[in-house]
């Protein structure tokens, strides 16, 4: 398999900077995912890994051999996209087939590793026939066979699922953490969808602005998020985020008020919280004060939405509540599990 090291690694286009000075080691077997708004520089990142684009600066290496004048074929790395990208024309045993084709594997070994792919991702039964007679979840999957077939060093997977409904999505995320687990294949994962993020990774690198803003296993960046970026990104619903001040160790902002949630006096704080540590409260004697704005039954939850400012403060409630809109509502914060950053820089507050 193989470990792969970006140091400083940058890509620019005249003044346009896509991505800025990366340093990032990934290590052998590990499953990475690159997590990030549109045009944050994720898929720029992983194509320079694969040699489909040239950094401007920096060095890429595998295996600690530095690929920079590496054509894209001799980095033995296989991608699989969001189109799967297959040729209409062929058969899936061929189109499986396709690169020992192209790399000269004997033809006695070659039937043997396809259908051990296909296998391998439950298309056994399906090898005769052409993509266009597949599900979007059937072709995605012999797409991801193709790259299975010649075990090659590193796999890099360009929002693979994307395509796909929210059911086939759920059950190729959990095929796809078995087959890299079986296999021990080092892979990058590009994603802007972070429910596979958390679901895939052993570390995930949330990208803004051509820049990694925290690193770290998935609990790591949802328990403690580096800055309001991650903070707001993570989550689903994300982070609640509102603006105010600390007064006397306490954050205020307009119908807020949460005792003992910092120290001294401090302008210009942003206090977080997520929606699973805000809990209802008796009305008019919580730390947030305000009025129903929607309530959204889930099943196994409620989500409560309140306005606070024009902006939405959301609450996970008991599956059975239920309250008219424009109703007063409390709200309290759970104190072990707020965070502060400074408006200002976005960052996080630790003192």
């Amino acid at each position: 398999m193989a470990s792969i090291s970006l140091k400083k690694v940058t890509k620019a286009w005249g003044s346009v900077v896509g991505v800025d000075a990366i340093d990032l080691e990934i290590k052998d077997k590990e499953f990475i995912v690159f997590l990030g708004p549109s045009g944050c520089g994720k898929t720029t990142t992983m194509r320079m890994v694969a040699g489909l684009e040239d950094p401007s600066s920096g060095d890429i290496l595998i295996d600690g051999e530095r690929v920079n004048e590496v054509d894209a074929r001799d980095r033995d790395v296989a991608m699989v996209f969001q189109s799967y990208a297959l040729y209409p024309n062929m058969s899936i045993y061929e189109n499986i087939r396709f690169p020992l084709r192209m790399r000269n594997v004997p033809r006695e070994k070659q039937d043997q590793q396809v259908r051990e792919a296909a296998a391998m991702v439950e298309l056994g039964d399906y090898l005769d026939r052409k993509p266009k007679a597949l599900s979007g979840g059937q072709r995605q999957r012999a797409a991801l066979a193709r790259a299975i077939v010649r075990h090659p060093r590193v796999f890099l997977m360009d929002e693979p699922l994307s395509n796909l409904d929210a059911k086939l999505r759920l059950s190729m995320r959990a095929q796809l953490k078995h087959i890299q687990k079986r296999l021990q294949t080092t892979t990058i994962y590009v994603t802007h969808d972070q429910i596979e993020a958390m679901t895939l990774a052993d570390r995930v690198a949330i990208m803004d602005r051509g820049r990694i803003q925290q690193l770290g296993t998935p609990d790591e960046v949802y328990n403690d998020p580096a800055n309001v970026f991650v903070a707001g990104f993570i989550g689903s619903p994300p982070m609640n985020l509102i603006r105010g001040n600390i007064e006397n160790g306490a954050f205020v902002a307009a119908d807020v008020k949460v005792p003992k949630a910092g120290k001294g006096n401090r302008a210009n704080v942003t206090l977080g919280v997520r929606p699973e540590d805000v809990s209802v409260a008796k009305t008019g004697s919580g730390h947030l004060n305000s009025k129903v704005y929607s309530i959204e039954p889930t099943g196994d939850q409620t989500l409560l939405a309140v306005d606070h400012g024009g902006k939405l403060v959301i609450a996970r409630a008991d599956r059975t509540y239920r309250q008219a809109i424009d109703t007063p509502v409390s709200l309290n914060f759970d104190a072990a599990r707020i965070y502060l950053f400074d408006t200002e820089t976005g960052q996080r507050i630790r003192d």
